[in-house]
């Protein structure tokens, strides 16, 4: 099984997981990869490294969300995390994880699952009830709010939805990878293009330079066309080539040799008030731990992750007391 050295200690890594990750890898960047003589080569050691990484990151996952009705009052950090019971229940009918799950008939009545959401902080003015019981207004806050909900994974025990949960994640920072090379090989030809209208322009022996020709806002003098050629040579010559394919795999063994930079865990804490805003445990404010993720290539993705168990009976009971109210798309 791909994913199985995610359960055991390092070394059951094994070269077939290997090769299975580098295939998922490949095909998400460019499938063309494989043409290359010793692209498998190259790639392995960073694959592993990565791996290994993943791995050996902490478990930095908070104690699981009761996610039954009553839990909703009971555990309050299910309160915070979705604004009402009908929008749990929706979440929890338009999961494709939880629907995979529940569908087999000798799945244990009780998940483990993997729930992942997107943490905003947003700033407004509010007020705030003070001491001797008056009110004082206008007092800038700051709201910490969940969206964008999923269950990415759901297991029988809660390393099964671990292991499954990491799967989902190295699948994203593939397909991360793989858009972030599309963008870059886009900027690596729109420079090259305006490479050669600035030097097509800069050979006519003009003093003034033709703006549309070069796709700029305004007439550059000779000596400010100069400069900006400059700049282009030096942003293609640090971009290397991600329009070949030797230019693409050696931007992937570069990544791999450092995927703590595109890949982070660590758990964050905060201490919020009942109504999501920032207050100090002196104030008021009820400790609030959850694991953050922070995932990614050219642009990172940054999500909450909670562990979470719902029985088969809980989740009958959610539909029938806030049956759906529109059509969710299953998650």
């Amino acid at each position: 099984m791909m994913w199985e050295w995610l359960l055991g200690n390092a070394q059951a890594i094994t070269r077939q997981n290997v090769e299975a990750a580098m295939e998922l890898l490949v095909e998400e960047v460019d499938p063309r990869i494989r043409l290359l003589p010793d692209g498998r080569r190259k790639l392995r050691r960073g694959v592993k490294r990565t791996l290994q990484y993943m791995h050996d990151l902490c478990d930095h996952l908070p104690d699981s969300l009761d996610l039954s009705v009553p839990g909703y009052s009971l555990d309050r950090r299910v309160g915070l995390l979705f604004a009402s019971p009908q929008s749990l229940s929706d979440i929890l009918a338009g999961s494709e994880s939880l629907h995979e799950y529940f569908s087999h008939p000798s799945s244990a009545d009780t998940v483990q699952l993997m729930l992942s959401m997107q943490p905003t902080e947003s700033h407004r003015l509010g007020s705030v009830l003070l001491p001797d019981g008056s009110i004082r207004k206008d007092v800038p806050q700051t709201v910490l709010s969940f969206d964008r909900h999923r269950f990415v994974a759901a297991g029988s025990t809660r390393e099964e939805a671990v292991r499954k949960g990491r799967e989902h994640a190295f699948a994203v920072w593939c397909a991360s990878l793989g858009q972030g090379m599309q963008q870059l090989e886009a900027r690596h030809k729109l420079l090259q293009i305006e490479r050669q209208a600035l030097q097509l322009q800069l050979k006519s022996g003009s003093s003034l330079l033709n703006a549309e020709a070069l796709s700029l806002g305004s007439n550059l003098s000779r000596e400010q066309a100069e400069q900006r050629l400059d700049e282009v040579e030096r942003e293609l010559l640090a971009g290397g080539q991600p329009g070949s394919l030797s230019g693409k795999l050696l931007l992937l063994q570069q990544v791999l040799d450092g995927p703590e930079e595109y890949i982070q865990a660590r758990q964050d804490t905060v201490w919020v008030n009942r109504m999501g805003v920032l207050t100090p445990p002196e104030q008021g404010g009820q400790q609030l731990d959850y694991a953050e993720v922070l995932l990614g290539y050219l642009q990172q993705r940054r999500r909450a992750v909670f562990p979470a168990t719902l029985s088969r009976e809980a989740w009958r009971e959610w539909q029938q007391r806030w049956p759906q109210q529109e059509s969710t798309p299953v998650l």
